[in-house]
C-alpha cells in the first residue's frame, strides 16, 4: 500500500489581469504562458508556465479574477477577494501561494484537509476538459497563514496538467516557507506528510513566500 504524501504541485502568482500576467512572465521569466482556462463557480482564470522537465509534476500558474466571469459562488481561492491580496499585487503581479498535491489513497485530501488546525477543510471537486480533481479551500477564501502553508489538491485522472505544457526552459530552485513560528510550520507541514526537497521552512518577521528560479533571463527571485 502507498503512503499517504503530500508534494508541491504549483505556486501561484496573482494578477490584477491575465493580460497583466502574461506580459509580466515573458518579461520577468522570458517566457511565454500557456493553457488554463476559467474556473467556473468561482469567477477566476489562469494560464500555466511547466517547471522542470518532461516528468516533473510542477507548474507556475498565473490567476486573476475574471471579470467577465460574472459573481462567484463561493468566496474565490488564494484571497483574491481580500484587500491583503489586492494590496500586494496592486503594483503588479506577486507569488502569493502554492499547492500540494495529495496521493496514496482516493481520499487522500480528505484525510489532509480535516487535519487538527489546518484551516483549509472545505474540499470541492472541479473538472475542465478531461482534467478532474479536488481541491481544499478555506470557507472564506482566505489563503493559509498568508499563503506560507499550502492549499491542497489531488488530481482524480492519470494526466497532470505539467505534462501537457511545453518546456519552458525555467527550473524551480526552491520555495522558502519564511515564518514568524518555524517550528509549528514545520510541525504542520509534518501533519500534511509533506515530501519535497524543494521546500524549505524559515524565520521570518511576517509571513513570506520566496521562490527561486533559474529562467531563460537568469535566476529570478519571486516574493
Amino acid at each position: 500500500m502507498n503512503a499517504v504524501t503530500t508534494t508541491l504541485d504549483h505556486i501561484v502568482v496573482a494578477a490584477r489581469s491575465l493580460d497583466e500576467g502574461r506580459v509580466w512572465c515573458r518579461e520577468t521569466l522570458g517566457v511565454e504562458a500557456s493553457g488554463g482556462g476559467q474556473h467556473d463557480g468561482l469567477a477566476t482564470h489562469n494560464t500555466l508556465l511547466r517547471l522542470g522537465a518532461p516528468d516533473d509534476q510542477r507548474y507556475l500558474e498565473i490567476i486573476a479574477i475574471d471579470a467577465d466571469a460574472g459573481a462567484p459562488r463561493f468566496p474565490r481561492w488564494f484571497g483574491l477577494d481580500s484587500a491583503a491580496v489586492q494590496r500586494e499585487i496592486a503594483h503588479g503581479p506577486r507569488l502569493v501561494a502554492w499547492v500540494a498535491r495529495c496521493a496514496g489513497a482516493p481520499d487522500a485530501i480528505e484525510r489532509f484537509a480535516a487535519t487538527p488546525d489546518y484551516a483549509a477543510n472545505v474540499v470541492r471537486p472541479a473538472s475542465r476538459g478531461d482534467f478532474r480533481w479536488r481541491f481544499a479551500f478555506t470557507p472564506d477564501g482566505e489563503r493559509i497563514a498568508s499563503g506560507v502553508m499550502p492549499h491542497l489538491i489531488q488530481w482524480d485522472v492519470a494526466a497532470h496538467p505539467a505534462e501537457r505544457l511545453p518546456d519552458s526552459s525555467v527550473r524551480l530552485s526552491s520555495l522558502l516557507l519564511g515564518a514568524p513560528d518555524p517550528d509549528a510550520a514545520r510541525d504542520m507541514l509534518g501533519l500534511l506528510a509533506l515530501d519535497d526537497g524543494f521546500v524549505h521552512v524559515g524565520q521570518s518577521a511576517t509571513p513570506h513566500l520566496v521562490a527561486t528560479l533559474t529562467t531563460p533571463n537568469g535566476i529570478v527571485i519571486l516574493d
